[in-house]
């Protein structure tokens, strides 16, 4: 979880980071789209790797597209807040949204996505025929 989350979060960082310090774009844009691409990396290390599902997974998907979604809104929305509202600096944004989204994922992910891939495995263990 740790691994798959921690890059994750560095590729939305480092995204985020050149978005604003070398194009010039704007940090809410940058902020959202950089939340999108990392989260196919996400999807797919967390299915394959973190919580070993390698079953069909239309279900894990729609669950998985919704939690990003919501992260998307948040990845943007946290930006415009801090960094508009409250006029904090590009880097308290990012740093928020490194926090604050890995955290909620963790919880959802574990408890709501690919909880069948983790009951799965709980029977198997130890299991003897």
């Amino acid at each position: 979880m740790i691994l798959v989350g921690g890059i994750a979060t560095l590729l939305y960082a480092c995204l985020s980071l050149a978005g604003t310090a070398v194009a010039g774009l704007p940090l809410p844009l940058v902020s959202a789209l950089s939340y999108g691409l990392a989260s196919l990396w996400s999807y797919a290390g967390h299915r394959w790797l973190t919580f070993g599902d390698r079953q069909p997974a239309p279900r894990a998907a729609l669950r998985f597209s919704l939690l990003t979604m919501a992260g998307y809104g948040a990845a943007a929305a946290i930006p415009a807040i801090v960094g508009g509202i409250f006029e904090g600096p590009s880097w308290l944004s990012i740093l928020v949204v490194c926090i604050g989204i890995p955290a909620v994922n963790y919880v959802v992910l574990s408890r709501h996505i690919f909880s069948e891939a983790l009951q799965g495995s709980r029977h198997r263990v130890g299991h003897t025929g």
